[in-house]
């Protein structure tokens, strides 16, 4: 059971523009195998791709980075014992960053070398398990899904926060579609939307399971990955993928160039979908 607040929602107030890509700035060479991280950080909870050859990873211990598809590194050493579920990158600003997860929010003002904690308003400890931030013409909005309470909302660059969803059931993730002006949201029992002032449910075919969803903010299509594989949503309507991944994906986001989309499977190796077929990426 989903019980709906009144307050202004992450989606709908405006003319939205795309986001900036993600993570840009620190992109150095690092010195760990993928499987180092995997040690490291144990549980992989999100990925994002900056271009054919970049990709970060929020994990239960730090954010990495490859740049080479082959050698990683730790964002910054301050990191390297917390979870992050999620982050965000000002656009415009490169050196701006949030990161979200069990120990709430923080950010960054120098590219990642320094950081402090923010986010007045938000439970302590704030188990953060989804964070977005939604670009509109005149402000920001961020968005982080605490574990137990609801989504919570700020318009401060996550100086203060205020709850804005309370949910009895877990979110897996969000993201919002500037094409439909809809802030999508994956939950445990169900995959809805929220346009106008009002969620609304959306049906999926031949799936019971929502693991991930994302939304290549190029094209507006949605992807959600699911127990029968990934959906794509484009124009209204739902199609899965012909490509069939070399294992189930639990977690999807938008690729870069002529990559379409990259997932982490249950296994936590990478994959890329490029030219209408899944690869591992590292």
């Amino acid at each position: 059971m989903i019980v709906l607040a009144s307050m202004t929602g992450c989606s709908d107030s405006g003319q939205k523009k795309p986001p900036s890509s993600p993570v840009t700035a620190a992109a150095l060479p690092g010195e760990l195998t993928y499987q180092e991280v995997l040690e490291k950080g144990g549980t992989v909870h999100n990925l994002s791709m900056r271009d054919d050859n970049q990709v970060w990873v929020g994990t239960n211990a730090g954010l990495y980075h490859s740049v080479d598809r082959g050698n990683w590194g730790l964002l910054s050493s301050q990191l390297e014992y917390k979870d992050i579920v999620g982050w965000y990158v000002y656009p415009g600003d490169p050196n701006h960053i949030l990161i979200a997860g069990d120990a709430g929010v923080m950010h960054s003002w120098d590219g990642g070398e320094n950081w402090s904690t923010i986010g007045a308003g938000l439970p302590t400890p704030a188990n953060i398990r989804s964070f977005v931030g939604i670009e509109e013409d005149d402000q920001i909005r961020l968005c982080a899904f605490v574990s137990g309470e609801g989504i919570y909302q700020s318009l401060d660059g996550g100086e203060t926060w205020q709850m804005w969803l309370p949910m009895d059931q877990e979110v897996y993730a969000m993201d919002f579609n500037p094409v439909e002006n809809r802030l999508y949201v994956a939950a445990q029992f169900s995959l809805f939307y929220h346009e106008d002032g009002q969620w609304k449910s959306e049906l999926l075919p031949q799936a019971e399971q929502t693991y991930s969803l994302a939304v290549d903010r190029r094209t507006g299509v949605l992807a959600v990955a699911t127990e029968q594989g990934v959906f794509e949503k484009e124009n209204g309507e739902w199609r899965m993928l012909n490509a069939k991944a070399p294992e189930k994906l639990i977690v999807v986001a938008p690729g870069e160039g002529k990559t379409k989309w990259v997932g982490i499977g249950e296994s936590a190796l990478i994959y890329s979908l490029t030219n209408d077929r899944w690869i591992k990426w590292n």
